[in-house]
This record gives structure tokens, sequence and C-alpha cells, in this order.
């Protein structure tokens, strides 16, 4: 038995910034002034039920991506086995489970906001989908309902940050979560571990830099060689969130914590706060989001240098101070917004949403936008959005 859904987006956005462009997340191409892009999508998704045990889910979305090739539009694409009523077995294309808009995050329909707060989802959106496998349980708890997941697999993405798109691979990836939900209310905690395997960034002026000078030399070059190296370095999201909906009011919260070995990729605490009033057929909303670095890894010492070494070569080794800050600045992110918005439920398959984002940018801080015209200091940027979203 075959089951066909359908779900889209015409979305159109302002951005009233000439040298940061906007996009909801890191797979999406950037977007200065008016643009229909970045938030704009058609999806489908088939479901196949062969009996009471076995079934597969296919899901395509269509919309502006780096990666544009025709299997990266394939979200999700798995087959289900129901051991029984309370346990589930899935292996393919799934997504990540690690924040509430998992499993719908591309349906605009179904969520409250013009698009998910960039300052949580968008970290984390290079792992949003994962090939693998996962394992569900799901039981009756006092007077709610629990829900367990555990995943195993690897996923690989197209990225881009301030500048240029780079290709990154992670492997290893463990993902576990937990929901439970109650009446009105739910809550989630989640964990994410994986390992880079590949990242697409040359990064190789770094090493040739170093390689020119023998430990005895630059005996800080080893350390300064391991901050950039990538290999193996582990990385660890720990996520947080608690909804809360009586038909009246609705009142979402996550917060995200990423834990790094690699420099490029620092640590940093994410999270927002979203209070929404649904009187009627208009849902007004308002939300706060946020994202700061927790650890301080943007110094661009070059490290230690033997004192023995020539006043010429010293030049020369610290000469490399401002490609350690620049390889360092492309991923840093300090920013919060504050957001204001509408959503008119116009008929039961059809929404309409108008949002203001004003988001402020700290110095050096500017890794959820891309940069055109590097600013000079910290920026403050306006994002309007009208979207219309329906289900089919």
């Amino acid at each position: 038995m075959f089951k066909f859904n359908g779900f889209a987006t015409l979305g159109a956005i302002y951005n009233d910034s000439d040298d940061l462009g906007f996009h909801p997340n890191f797979k999406i191409p950037a977007q200065r002034s008016f643009s229909f892009a970045p938030d704009s999508l058609i999806g489908a998704q088939v479901n196949i039920n062969v009996n009471a045990q076995w079934d597969a889910v296919v899901q395509a979305v269509y919309r502006d991506k780096l990666d544009d090739s025709a299997l990266n539009y394939l979200d999700v694409a798995f087959l289900r086995y129901h051991v029984n009523n309370n346990w589930e077995i899935r292996a393919g294309r799934m997504n990540t489970d690690i924040y509430f808009l998992s499993e719908y995050k591309s349906v605009g329909y179904a969520y409250l906001w013009a698009r998910p707060p960039s300052e949580f989802y968008a970290k984390v959106s290079s792992v949003s989908q994962f090939e693998g496998a996962d394992l569900l349980y799901k039981h009756s708890l006092g007077n709610g309902f629990l829900q367990l997941k555990l995943g195993y697999g690897e996923t690989d993405a197209t990225v881009a940050t301030t500048g240029s798109a780079v290709d990154i691979n992670f492997g290893n990836m463990l993902i576990a979560s937990m929901t439970y939900q109650q009446d009105n209310w739910q809550i989630r905690a989640s964990f994410l571990d994986t390992k880079v395997d590949e990242y697409g960034a040359d990064l190789s002026v770094i090493d040739d830099a170093i390689a020119l000078f023998p430990p005895s030399i630059w005996p800080g070059g080893p350390e300064l060689l391991d901050r950039f190296d990538f290999v193996g370095k582990k990385q660890q999201f720990f996520g947080l969130g608690y909804q809360y909906d009586n038909d009246l009011w609705l009142v979402q919260s996550e917060i995200g914590f990423i834990d790094s070995e690699w420099d490029i990729e620092r640590d940093t605490l994410s999270g927002y706060v979203s209070l929404g009033y649904q009187p009627g057929n208009i849902t007004y909303y308002a939300t706060i989001s946020a994202i700061h670095p927790t650890k301080d890894n943007f110094s661009d010492d070059v490290g230690e240098i033997s004192s023995d070494a020539s006043a010429t070569i010293v030049a020369v080794i610290q000469s490399f101070s401002p490609i350690i800050k620049e390889s360092l600045e492309n991923n840093r992110i300090k920013q919060h917004t504050f957001s204001v918005g509408a959503k008119w439920q116009i008929s039961p398959s059809l929404v309409a949403k108008l949002q203001v984002d004003y988001s402020v940018i700290s110095d050096n801080g500017f890794a959820l936008w891309r940069v055109y015209e590097e600013p000079e200091s910290g920026q403050k940027v306006t994002v309007s959005s009208l979207n219309l979203n329906w289900i089919f």
C-alpha cells in the first residue's frame, strides 16, 4: 500500500545588510537584499506499507543547496521493521534525532516560525541526516509516553560559513535521544558523538609553513599543527529541549552544547526561547536566540620559537599569524537575535507567516553569515520574511 504526501514553502526574505549574506543553515547558499531562494522549497514523501511489520519511507526535497547532486535532494530513504508495539529498527538514510524538528524540519507548515532559529539549528545542519541504522523503543510510562532512540552511521555534507563551500565527512556517528510527553508538554535530551574523517578546505599553507622548520627551531610548530589537524578529532553535541502547548499558549526552548577537539570547529553554547499566543486563526510569537563560543581558541599565537633561531627566521614564523587568525575566524560565531512574527491559518492545509529578525553580531563572530565585505566591527542586521506554507 502506498501513501503520498507533499509539502511546499514559497518564502521571500529581505536582508538589509550589504556586507553579510543570509542563509538559514550552512547547506544553503547565502543571499543579500531580496530573495526567494533561502526558504522556498517543495517536497514529497512516499510511505510504502509492505505488511504489518515492514514498511519503507522515501522523502525528497527540492530547494536551493550548495551540493546540487541528485542524491543530495533525497532527505530520507529507509526501510523499517516493526518488531512489536514497542520496538522498531530502521536502516538507510534518516534524519538525525537531536532536536525537536528532526523529523519535519523541511515542513514549514508544521512549526511556528518562518524558519527554525539559526543560532541553534544552523550549527548542526552538517549532521542533520545520516546513513546507517537506528533502534527505537517506545512505551507508556506513568501518565505519559517515553521514546528512546539509538543510532549509528556516517554522513557527509557541503557547507559554507563566511566564505567558499567545503566538503566535510563525519564518521562513527553515535546518536542517542530520549523524549517524554505527557498531556500538553514534552521534554527531550539528545547526544551525538562523531569524528571528522574528511575536510575539504585547503589548510596546506599552514602544514607547509610548519614543515619548513624542524621542532628544534620551532618547538611550537607540532602543537600548532595539531590544532588544525582534523583526522579523528572528536565532535560531541549535547541537547536539551522543552515544549508546552495548551492550544492558547505555546512555549518551546532548546539548548545545545558542542564540545570539539578541533580548533576549526570551536566549542559553542547555543539556544532559544520562543513564546506563542494563539487566540484564534492567528498565532503571535516572539523568540530570543543566541550562540556564543565557550572556549577561547581564537589565539593566533605561533607558539614557542627557539632562542637559537635567527631574527630572520623568527620574523618568517611570526608572519604566519595572519594565516592562523583567518583560518580560525572563518568558523567563529557570536550573536543573538530577537524575532517577532505572526502565523495565520488560512485553511486546514495553508498557513502564512510574517517574521522580522534583528540580529546583533559581535566582532569576528560572523560565521552564520556569508561575508562579502569584511565589516570593521560588529554588525546589526534585520532580515524580514514572508512565507506561504502548505501541505497536500
